[in-house]
């Protein structure tokens, strides 16, 4: 261990051998560094960029101590910033990044991960959760769907601005802004609207930039000049002022800068075709409509609900978000069998009168409020297409659903890959009641 002195900080260097990834795409390592007393204490570090087996020198940066005063009393210790310094022995799964900042930007976890790697390891974490806190000794679990583009696919970016007006990310566990020319998983159109807008000064904290892959349209806010949409019409992106549009399983949505739409087009496409085939089975290839009534809990812009209204008698879209359900209701105005309800799915789900077929639901992170699940145990409908971004409260609440009353059987779980090079995970879960 070697230890220096920077600017009134202690970095210290340690050659270590990494240990397997945590759930957010670090790599282990095990170190030995002095407590307040100055004993030497094991300490279990997350490192960036780094993959299991790799032997690397990384330096080890303590955390800034408060000072003396009021504010102290505020001061929250963080965890020692870590980074690697030197690769002396690389893993096989290892490649070449074409980001510079991946690493030190908070953004991406795994663009040094073969990309084959990425999708074994996102379907090995939702296995394990699914095991623990799940329960499910052998869950239907399916490989992980590709993107098939897995570089520029986002559609949505929120860029940070500095005090000098550059637009770029922030640096991980800070709120340091790296300037950008590019970001390698943003969606072309928006590195071409980045270019345009870092030629001048932009108000802080942030530029919104949001891109229609289908359409060419565009958001940006803070509002630009005129010029800037000058110079975007002149590489074929029309800027928009309050809405604009994609394209998503045929249909048309039209999405405001704050609604909630899949940042993954092309993946987003998919996934609304396993939701329709999870909910109805063969039926979603039949044009005549079916006698079901289906609920779309958390519907944001309308999106499932539009699309499962071509296939069922009625459906009842739930979203609390004002400015989602504006863009729901123009989305689904040629729908009459659509009904949608503002509030809490929480709230509105137990007042429903109404027989309930089937249900759709994309909680967020966090995953499903207690009374959705005690609703949905009390009053089981045939199938449910639970849609997560989070395997931990995925797990969660599929063992509360198909375990203890045993009211539903788990059919399958889909892994999805939504966000490449990150350690993200979207999942598919199809439930069907116990007793059908």
């Amino acid at each position: 261990m070697m230890i220096k002195q920077q600017e009134e900080q202690t970095i210290t260097y340690h050659t270590v051998t990494l240990g397997p990834l945590t759930r957010e795409g670090d790599a282990v390592a095990e170190v030995f560094l002095p407590d307040e007393a100055g004993t030497m204490q094991a300490q279990t570090l997350h490192v960036p960029a780094g993959l299991p087996g790799e032997q690397v020198t990384i330096a080890v940066e303590a955390p800034r101590k408060p000072h003396p005063g009021r504010r102290s009393r505020r001061w929250k210790t963080r965890p020692p910033r870590v980074w690697i310094t030197e690769l002396h022995q690389a893993s096989p799964l290892r490649v070449s990044t074409p980001c510079p900042v991946f690493g030190i930007c908070g953004g991406c976890q795994l663009q040094h991960m073969q990309y084959e790697a990425q999708l074994l390891w996102k379907h090995e974490i939702v296995r394990q959760f699914l095991h623990t806190p799940g329960h499910f000794e052998n869950p239907p679990l399916q490989p992980t769907i590709a993107c098939t583009r897995p570089w520029h696919y986002r559609n949505h970016m929120r860029f940070s601005v500095n005090r000098d007006g550059q637009a770029g990310l922030t640096a991980r566990g800070t709120h340091r802004v790296l300037p950008l020319i590019e970001c390698p998983i943003a969606h072309e159109q928006i590195n071409q609207a980045l270019s345009i807008v870092k030629q001048r000064a932009n108000p802080q904290p942030q530029v919104l930039i949001r891109c229609g892959t289908a359409t060419h349209q565009m958001l940006i806010q803070p509002t630009q000049p005129p010029e800037v949409a000058q110079q975007l019409a002149e590489v074929g992106i029309e800027l928009c002022s309050e809405t604009m549009e994609e394209i998503l399983g045929n249909e048309t949505f039209r999405i405001r800068p704050s609604s909630f739409f899949q940042t993954n087009t092309a993946q987003a496409e998919k996934m609304a075709q396993m939701v329709l085939e999870g909910l109805l089975g063969t039926q979603a290839s039949i044009t005549t409509k079916q006698p079901l009534t289906v609920v779309d809990a958390y519907c944001g812009v309308g999106t499932f609900a539009l699309l499962l209204s071509r296939y069922v008698e009625k459906v009842i879209a739930i979203e609390e978000s004002a400015s989602a359900i504006k863009d729901a209701q123009w989305n689904t105005r040629h729908a009459p069998n659509i009904t949608i309800l503002k509030g809490k799915v929480e709230d509105l789900l137990p007042e429903l009168s109404t027989q309930i077929d089937g249900f759709v639901i994309d909680p967020p992170r966090a995953g499903c409020q207690p009374h959705v699940l005690e609703t949905l145990l009390r009053h089981p409908v045939a199938r449910i297409v639970y849609v997560s971004c989070d395997p931990s409260t995925l797990a969660r609440d599929l063992d509360i659903l198909c375990h203890g009353t045993a009211t539903y059987r788990l059919q399958s779980v889909q892994p999805l890959d939504m966000f490449p090079q990150t350690a993200h995970i979207e999942c598919i879960a199809v439930l069907e009641h116990a007793a059908s």
